[in-house]
């Protein structure tokens, strides 16, 4: 995939891991972040689904930060992209950021079981 308005060159096929892996004081506040990721982005694709992009775009901001917070910046880049194309209704680069911000939290589960 060639680089697009998200800021990606390619979606990544490896784990990711958390730029703040080696603070231990917020070890389980990563780990709880990473495993409610995937319900996330399930209630991503559900506003996409219903066309809330008011909802989407809310629930995206939230996540875009927590993300940043927890050390994922790859992952709060995009999501912060898709809460911003929702403001627009720009239905296309919503769908097409949601497939990115899908594949980031596969790879970032990965590395998540990896580093344990």
């Amino acid at each position: 995939m060639v680089a697009d308005t998200y800021g990606m060159s390619k979606l990544r096929r490896t784990p990711v891991y958390s730029l703040l892996s080696t603070e231990s004081d917020l070890d389980e506040s990563i780990h709880l972040f990473v495993i409610g990721l995937a319900e996330q982005v399930d209630l991503l694709q559900d506003d996409e689904q219903n066309s809330d992009f008011e909802g989407l775009e809310e629930r995206a901001a939230v996540l875009a930060g927590h993300a940043d917070r927890m050390g994922y910046p790859d992952l709060a880049r995009v999501v912060q992209k898709v809460a911003d194309s929702c403001s627009e209704e720009m239905k296309g680069a919503v769908q097409k950021g949601l497939v990115q911000v899908t594949e980031i939290a596969r790879c970032i589960r990965l590395g998540h079981r990896g580093s344990a």
